[in-house]
């Protein structure tokens, strides 16, 4: 997580922006669980949701028209949710029938409408699905700068009016008699109630809002020791739960929204187990269960990666490459980048703090062309060919694999001439990065023009490329783009399936 203040970050917005909003979540939570209104926070993400549906097929436009449409959007969760909450509130105030008769209808209603919305609107139901799904990955900046201000406005509303709040929610009469009005203290906490869901649903879904409003209350209401560590500890929870899910989720390629909320049950079921173990003095017990769980849970990931790293490793077929150059040693030149662009691959945050401040001085770092190169090098073993060692070919050069990406050949006839200056006389493969762009919707376009050259003749004796776009649903750094489309990128070049 070094990475995540990088501007190169994939999907940084994701991250901060679905934190922002389990964070917010949490804290209104607590007061959801202690006053009992758990049920009004199931119905009101679903009309907030409801609202947003509404907008969308009254104006005729997508999730992803413009931040006008959003603005809209996000103005009908707003009108839908605080509507929803008025009939309620009125309706436990005046009316006879209990309150959970309500809180159900609306949720029916809510749900009704949100799939009906869907289901005519003539734009955006892909986008509307995914985004009533959950989908933390369309979030963009305004989103987040909007989140940044509620995140904010919302801890400082409860900071300074805690003990009013309080007061009023559990000893109504008692405030009464200090001079405080419940009734304006209710408004105000439903009012913090509504704006956080509605914003919530807007950015991250109705599933995410609810479940962050009540699983991290819950465990911390369960093993917190006061209501001061309760706050601290649902949204440590909150925050953990989200940044754990949100790693599973791109590491098994699965939804993030449901993901999040699925690692904050188990976190809400793990303290519930725990809090009951300790009661009973069976601790060693639990740290027993504990420790069995480790011990199921680690060979199977392990088998996992080392499953993953034995197909990367796997021999394949030569593909086009000629079959006289099999008893020959290949060296990868570095490749040119001629993208326009940097592509430098973030060092984590103590590299970035130097780069930031100017202690990194020239130093370009690692760069995606580099990572290529060593990538080739790789999978030219895999095809039975063997490679000189980088390292060799770095001193060859005069330099280190960035330094030498500065000079690197863009034709096969520079490539010829640097290697003989380097003293370089065996094959050479040279490559050219013309594409590598990363789409919002999980895909790499990407366009690299390889060859192998001889030196001494300057004739080529293989060409290939790779320009079809390569899916990366799971990807979030540039190394894990490589990691996941490596394979596919030169097994579209080398001619040979994975």
């Amino acid at each position: 997580m070094s990475e995540l203040f990088s501007g190169e970050f994939l999907f940084r917005n994701a991250i901060l922006g679905g934190l922002g909003v389990v964070l917010l979540c949490s804290l209104v939570g607590v007061y959801l669980v202690l006053r009992r209104l758990v049920l009004i926070g199931v119905a009101l993400p679903q009309a907030s949701a409801a609202g947003v549906a509404a907008v969308f097929w009254l104006t005729g436009h997508g999730h992803g028209a413009g931040g006008q449409t959003h603005a809209v959007a996000l103005a009908g969760s707003l009108v839908a949710t605080f509507g929803a909450l008025a009939l309620l509130v009125l309706g436990q105030r005046r009316g006879r029938s209990p309150a959970e008769w309500g809180v159900g209808a609306l949720y029916a209603v809510s749900s009704a409408a949100t799939i009906l919305f869907v289901a005519i609107n003539p734009k955006g139901d892909i986008e509307m699905a995914s985004l009533l799904r959950g989908e933390l990955l369309t979030i963009a900046d305004a989103d987040l700068h909007l989140l940044a201000v509620a995140l904010v406005a919302v801890a400082a509303l409860f900071f300074l009016f805690r003990r009013d709040l309080l007061l009023t929610s559990f000893d109504p009469e008692f405030a009464r008699t200090l001079g405080r009005d419940p009734v304006r203290w209710d408004l105000l906490l439903h009012g913090l109630i509504g704006g956080v869901i509605a914003l919530g649903v807007m950015t991250a879904g109705p599933l995410v809002v609810f479940g962050f409003l009540v699983l991290p209350a819950l465990a911390a209401l369960r093993s917190a020791p006061g209501l001061v560590s309760a706050f601290a500890i649902s949204a440590a929870l909150a925050a953990v739960s989200f940044l754990g899910g949100f790693w599973l989720s791109y590491r098994a390629d699965l939804p993030a929204g449901p993901v999040c909320v699925a690692v904050a049950a188990a976190a809400w079921a793990a303290i519930a187990l725990a809090m009951r173990l300790a009661a009973r003095r069976t601790r060693r017990t639990a740290a027993l269960l504990l420790v069995a769980a480790a011990a199921l849970l680690v060979p199977g990931c392990a088998s996992r990666w080392q499953a993953a790293e034995a197909r990367t490793q796997a021999p394949l077929p030569r593909g086009t490459l000629p079959e006289s150059l099999a008893t020959r040693e290949i060296a990868v030149l570095p490749f040119a980048n001629a993208t326009g662009q940097a592509l430098r691959v973030p060092q984590g945050l103590l590299g970035e703090a130097k780069r930031a401040v100017g202690a990194a001085g020239d130093d370009p770092g690692v760069t995606v062309p580099q990572l290529l190169a060593q990538r080739a090098g790789a999978e030219l073993a895999r095809r039975g060919f063997a490679t000189a060692p980088p390292e060799r070919v770095d001193a060859l050069l005069g330099g280190s694999g960035t330094a030498g990406e500065a000079s690197a050949p863009a034709d096969p006839k520079a490539a010829a001439q640097r290697a003989l200056q380097a003293g370089i006389q065996d094959p050479v493969l040279m490559g050219v990065l013309r594409r590598f762009t990363v789409t919002q919707s999980g895909l790499l376009l990407v366009r690299l023009e390889l060859a192998i050259v001889e030196p001494r003749s300057e004739e080529v004796v293989w060409t290939g490329s790779a320009a079809r776009p390569v899916p990366i649903p799971s990807a979030l750094t540039w190394q894990e783009i490589l990691l996941d489309a490596g394979p596919a990128i030169f097994a579209e070049a080398f001619g040979s399936g994975r």
